[in-house]
């Protein structure tokens, strides 16, 4: 791949990125999005799929065999090996994390980091492909015009549950995962804004809220750890 490799995520700015800036491109997509955009139809993107749930991986890896999928060696992250192993999946190891990540906890140096959301595994195999540049698109964390996803994503936490402490969450990790892989190595990540300016032509722009009993820190429920 090239010094400069897009992470595709399932925010609702994503429904705003024609399909086609992707053209040519380095890809990453998380979970269900490149389905969703129709990346793996036209083959115009130089794409694989990383997805911390197995389950997902392996349909999609089976629907759409001419591309390559990568995914933890246990769902989600958790303790465990794949029950299944289709020749088109990349299996990684991976220190068991419980939907966190914890810098403080050790460092895979044979695999890469796995944390509450399925994108801060594909920012760390994009860093071990060697990207220089990493610019996350649609990695929201947060709500556009009320909506957390782009149209028609169903995968993940946001399919039911309390979506706002979960988007709360995912931007505290987020910050920390950036931190530690940019220590880690010779990359910078940066976000696609898919409006001219930060002013989002119009559109209202909401914050999630964390939970009072989960941690500001890290957004856990470790009050006694800080």
């Amino acid at each position: 791949m090239s010094d400069t490799i897009y992470v595709i995520g399932s925010g609702k700015t994503v429904d705003y990125i024609d399909p086609e800036f992707f053209d040519g491109k380095n890809v990453i997509a998380v979970n269900e999005a490149a389905e969703r955009l129709g990346l793996y139809n036209n083959r115009v993107a130089k794409l694989i799929t990383f997805s911390h749930y197995h389950e997902e991986t392996f349909k999609l890896a089976e629907k759409y065999p001419l591309f390559v999928f990568h995914t933890p060696m246990g769902d989600r992250g958790f303790d465990g090996e794949p029950v299944v192993r289709q020749r088109n999946v990349v299996f990684w190891n991976h220190y068991p994390t419980h939907f966190d990540f914890d810098p403080s906890k050790g460092w895979p140096e044979d695999g890469i980091l796995v944390g509450s959301t399925s994108v801060h595994g594909a920012m760390h195999v994009a860093c071990r492909m060697g990207a220089r540049f990493i610019v996350l698109c649609g990695v929201d964390c947060g709500f556009l015009d009320g909506e957390a996803n782009q149209a028609g994503y169903q995968s993940g936490n946001l399919a039911s549950g309390d979506v706002s402490n979960w988007l709360a969450r995912w931007e505290l990790h987020l910050r920390l995962v950036k931190q530690k892989l940019e220590q880690e190595y010779p990359v910078k990540i940066y976000s696609l804004n898919p409006f001219l300016n930060l002013n989002l032509e119009g559109h209202e722009w909401t914050r999630p809220v964390l939970s009072s009993r989960l941690c500001k820190v890290c957004g856990m429920h470790c009050a006694d750890l800080h």
